[in-house]
């Protein structure tokens, strides 16, 4: 068990900043309550980012686990258990009170959020698999190859998992690969699934939407950037960010609006009420409504992070090393806390606790 509390020097490698410059926080977004009987993942309810409950301000920090590598990963929380990722190549689980249950080790780095559905933790590594862990002992199910997972994070529904790895999008169950489709270039957007169509991205600069019962082409949408952004889907409109600073909204992939930033949009989006937020590298969060500004908050550095809704209040993180609360209406600062290094991991909430990863190692817990 490594709870730790005070003050540590993070320790970075080459490697590990190499993989800063390609990751988004993005991927390793906010796992909230259950998308469905039994499962926590990445998008809660498989095509945006809320999540149900309330958290009382100010927090304080209850407890951190350093790991050895950055945490990009964000956590999934289920049954007082609390999974996710490290770029030391492991997949921990913990106990609410901090304490290891288990490791398990791939190969490479992690930094893929992980989904958690019928006692299985589903995880992509940069090793090339999608691995198949039991819950509670952290014991190997499967794994099968599918490419680099260098962020994609997987979505489970019905016992099929959908993820990015390589060029492709994958559909597997049980270690089978049921389908794939491959794009032009590496994909680190996570999917979305919103009746019947996979929504990812891929740093051809297109998004997808793939049937996913077979995995055919419906369309795709061109920007003029790498699309890191992993996708929400609303009402059949997809909103996706881009490195060309876009946020855009689509439709049967038509373009309905765009709304320009100064930075890259690595950050996923969360949309409620016709409002959606998102972070750009800029440094600023953002609240737009049909292509036009209602607020913005600026934290004074780039935000690779994605912004979770919870009752009246936007979580996110930025690479200034901190983590916010947003008042959602105005965008004015509820609470903050400083941690150690950039926060690039995304924002999970359970039992009116927040937790959250960090490039210095560890994964806090707030409540």
């Amino acid at each position: 068990m490594r709870i730790i509390s005070g003050e540590m020097k993070p320790q970075f490698s080459l490697t590990s900043l190499f993989f800063i410059l390609v990751l988004v926080s993005v991927l390793a977004g906010c796992l909230g309550p259950d998308a469905g009987e039994g499962t926590v993942m990445f998008l809660p309810d498989q095509s945006n980012r809320r999540s149900p409950g309330t958290l009382v301000f100010p927090l304080d920090m209850l407890w951190s686990y350093e790991t050895d590598g950055l945490v990009y990963s964000s956590p999934a929380v289920q049954n007082g258990r609390v999974y996710f990722g490290s770029n030391d190549g492991g997949v921990y689980a913990l106990d609410a009170g901090g304490k290891r249950l288990w490791r398990f080790g791939t190969d490479l780095f992690i930094s893929s959020s992980p989904a958690v559905s019928d006692g299985i933790v589903y995880v992509g590594s940069w090793d090339a698999n999608l691995y198949a862990v039991d819950s509670e002992s952290g014991d190997l199910l499967w794994k099968v190859e599918v490419g680099a997972v260098t962020g994609s994070s997987p979505l489970v529904s019905d016992g099929t998992v959908f993820i990015g790895g390589g060029q492709n999008i994958y559909a597997v169950r049980d270690s089978k690969i049921l389908w794939s489709y491959e794009t032009e270039a590496s994909i680190t957007s996570s999917p979305a699934l919103y009746e019947g169509t996979i929504y990812i991205g891929s740093w051809d600069k297109n998004l997808y939407a793939i049937d996913s019962a077979n995995g055919s082409l419906k369309w795709r949408f061109p920007t003029e950037g790498l699309v890191y952004s992993s996708p929400a889907v609303v009402d059949g409109v997809v909103y996706f960010g881009s490195y060309d600073g876009g946020l855009y909204a689509v439709s049967e992939g038509l373009l309905l609006w765009k709304y320009q930033t100064d930075g890259a949009v690595y950050s996923s989006p969360a949309v409620e009420d016709g409002v959606v937020y998102f972070g750009s590298a800029d440094g600023s969060v953002y609240a737009v409504s049909g292509g036009s500004l209602l607020w913005t908050f600026n934290t004074g550095d780039k935000i690779f992070s994605s912004p979770l809704i919870i009752d009246n209040a936007l979580l996110i993180g930025s690479n200034n090393g901190k983590v916010y609360a947003l008042d959602k209406k105005n965008g004015s600062s509820i609470w903050s806390f400083q941690v150690e290094d950039e926060v690039g991991s995304s924002p999970a909430v359970s039992d009116g606790r927040l937790y959250i990863g960090s490039r210095d190692n560890r994964l806090y817990a707030f409540g």
